[in-house]
């Protein structure tokens, strides 16, 4: 199985380091963390990821702007958000500019890694069904 490169953006370093360690610790993942967009935005240049797990705020900062930009400019990357229940329309605005859905805040870590586990069997079938179409 591939290791997989997981990129995440959360100003809240100790929410971060503990969905990083929850997945290098038992999924077989590479994990690069970041609180800043400008940090975020340079990684993704210089690393292939497989998925981008994004806090709301950041993801929904000026106007969605970093959001659109991954869209954009990496169609393939599962974007997931990070966010507390209280930030539902804030995810529900996100979801339309591309996210492929959410965990809640703070985290729990079996549950956020069932919940990542399955937004990578989403992408890999994604994956197989671009490869059929070529």
């Amino acid at each position: 199985m591939k290791r997989k490169n997981v990129l995440i953006v959360d100003p809240e370093r100790d929410e971060g380091e503990l969905c990083a360690r929850a997945l290098e610790a038992r999924r077989n993942c590479k994990c690069y963390l970041t609180g800043k967009e400008k940090e975020a935005t340079t990684l993704l240049k210089d690393i292939p990821f497989d998925l981008l797990l994004l806090d709301v705020a950041t993801a929904t900062a000026g106007d969605f702007s970093l959001l659109k930009r991954v869209r954009r400019d990496y169609p393939n990357l599962v974007i997931v958000l990070a966010a507390y229940i209280h930030q539902r329309e804030l995810v529900q605005r996100a979801l339309e500019y591309g996210a492929r859905g959410h965990i809640v805040k703070p985290i729990k870590v079996d549950d956020f890694r069932r919940k990542i586990d399955g937004f990578y069997e989403f992408a890999d079938s994604e994956t197989d069904k671009v490869v059929e179409d070529r």
